[in-house]
């Protein structure tokens, strides 16, 4: 097995470990999430989407050799539209939200978001370089399979929305795993130390999904509980 295969194989392995055991995942299927679980989804995952650009932006200042730098930097372009504020990934997230209905004013940062922000932006500023990597690694490598099954229901329940974000990131994540997958055979500090950083991110990006699946079922129980009040 080549080096670049035994890091995807690894880290591909955890990742799916991830999502089997996730309650989010376990929860996020058709028969459980109805049209106003989905609504409340994308308000609370615009939080994320805005963070990305700083939290790629720390792991580049990062980077101590120079081709690390630019792969991260190229990935940053990237979210912020290429130079373009209107083609930004938050501005074409935005985007899906309002050609869907979704009035904007009501999109604000839940506590669980916040957290998540700051864990990973206090982990990726201290923690030694090759486990910034793997933190980083860690929502690449979860990209595509977590989209992968969130997506559909999203565009069953909005299917006249914009919906060039999910499209968009479904194609670039496989070519940001094989980049970030680069990065890692360059790390000094050795493939263990990305493995350390990986899983801290898996563990943050698990209390992230653990907590939005709190927040999506006792929303959908308060509605359906309000929905039989108005019944009798």
């Amino acid at each position: 097995m080549t080096p670049i295969a035994r890091i995807q194989e690894t880290l591909s392995q955890l990742i799916g470990d991830f999502i089997r055991r996730s309650s989010f995942f376990l929860y996020w299927k058709p028969e459980n999430v109805a049209p106003e679980v989905s609504k409340r989804f994308l308000v609370s995952f615009d939080a994320l989407v805005k963070s990305f650009p700083a939290l790629i932006a720390l792991g580049v200042a990062r980077m101590e050799d120079e081709e690390s730098r630019v792969v991260l930097a190229v990935n940053l372009f990237q979210e912020s539209g290429e130079g373009d504020v209107n083609r930004t990934h938050h501005s074409i997230y935005r985007k899906f939200l309002a050609t869907s209905g979704i009035d904007l004013s009501i999109v604000t940062d839940n506590s669980f978001a916040v957290e998540w922000r700051n864990r990973l932006a206090e982990y990726l500023q201290s923690a030694p370089t090759g486990a910034v990597v793997g933190a980083l690694a860690a929502g690449e490598f979860l990209a595509q399979p977590a989209l992968g099954r969130i997506y559909p229901i999203l565009k069953n329940h909005y299917p006249g929305a914009d919906q060039e974000y999910f499209t968009k990131h479904l194609a670039l994540e496989t070519e940001h795993v094989e980049e970030i997958t680069a990065i890692i055979q360059r790390q000094n500090g050795g493939f263990e130390e990305v493995v350390e950083g990986f899983k801290f991110g898996l563990s943050v990006w698990g209390t992230y999904f653990d907590k939005l699946t709190e927040h999506l079922t006792q929303e959908a129980t308060f509605a359906t509980d309000a929905h039989r009040f108005t019944q009798i």
